[in-house]
């Protein structure tokens, strides 16, 4: 398909990401190769199909670009923009030990990913795993990027299931709204301003809000605590902004951020009144 495969750049339970060059023009891409299982089910693949035409036209600064999307033999695939950076996973690897970022890096993210999912969602597409594996920083202006709109789009078949399957997203469980992990179907786009609200929380307490020994232990949290205050962990947080991220994480859906324009409209505020720019 025209795409020369250079080096592995992730891999995860869907598939596999590399770097490649379009041979046409020469464009640095990231390539997403999906497992060969998933072309083997003819309803996923015409999930697929849809997802690859609804996404195709999307374009937004705050979103990864796809490009092209195809099937070479048994694999299904998606030509994406490739983002010079990290993503928020290796960021919170890397501040591991440090335990938390200025504040104001968060505030960043939680902008520039809440247009992004104003633009979507504008375009009736529920991302569905708002995580920090498909949340990226490029290094060369700082812009945040969401990634994988396609992929999310691609497997919400698959939503039901996700939860239960062995080892599938045990990574991004953490990260999950309430109603998310009882895999009901109904998940809006209020469970996605959960995620970045999750993310975000990640980012400037060191950890996510939840954390268990195990699965089952996790998920009753996740449905039934509350939080520690961002604060607990880094002082200079402002009320206004650790109460943006708290209403993000609310258990139900209706106290919540009804819109992602609404939560962009308190983000503002929180701008304003602290003086920093996104």
């Amino acid at each position: 398909a025209h795409y020369a495969i250079e080096s592995l750049i992730a891999r995860g339970a869907s598939g596999f990401v590399f770097r490649a060059k379009n041979t046409n023009d020469g464009q640095t891409v990231a390539f997403k190769v999906l497992q060969p299982e998933f072309a083997h089910n003819e309803e996923d693949m015409q999930r697929f199909v849809r997802a690859m035409k609804t996404v195709l036209p999307l374009r937004h600064p705050n979103l990864v670009s796809l490009f092209k999307a195809g099937k070479t033999g048994v694999y299904c695939w998606a030509a994406m923009e490739f983002v010079e950076g990290e993503s928020m996973t290796q960021v919170l690897q890397r501040i591991g030990v440090a335990g938390m970022l200025d504040w104001r890096y968060g505030y960043r993210v939680a902008v520039h990913i809440a247009r992004a999912l104003d633009y979507a969602h504008g375009n009736s597409i529920i991302h569905r795993n708002v995580t920090p594996a498909n949340i990226l920083f490029r290094t060369a202006d700082k812009t945040v990027k969401l990634g994988d709109l396609m992929l999310a789009k691609a497997l919400e078949g698959n939503a039901d299931q996700q939860i239960t399957r062995p080892g599938e997203l045990v990574g991004d469980v953490a990260y999950m709204s309430p109603e998310r992990t009882r895999g009901s179907g109904a998940v809006d786009g209020r469970s996605d301003l959960y995620g970045l609200g999750a993310t975000v929380y990640a980012l400037i307490a060191g950890r996510p809000p939840f954390a268990a020994p195990s699965l089952p232990e996790l998920i009753t949290r996740i449905r039934n605590a509350e939080p520690d205050k961002p604060k607990k962990y880094q002082m200079a947080v402002p009320d206004l902004f650790q109460g943006v991220v708290m209403k993000c994480l609310s258990k139900r859906p209706e106290e919540r951020y009804q819109t992602a324009k609404e939560l962009l409209t308190d983000l503002e505020r929180v701008g304003k009144f602290a003086g920093v720019g996104a």
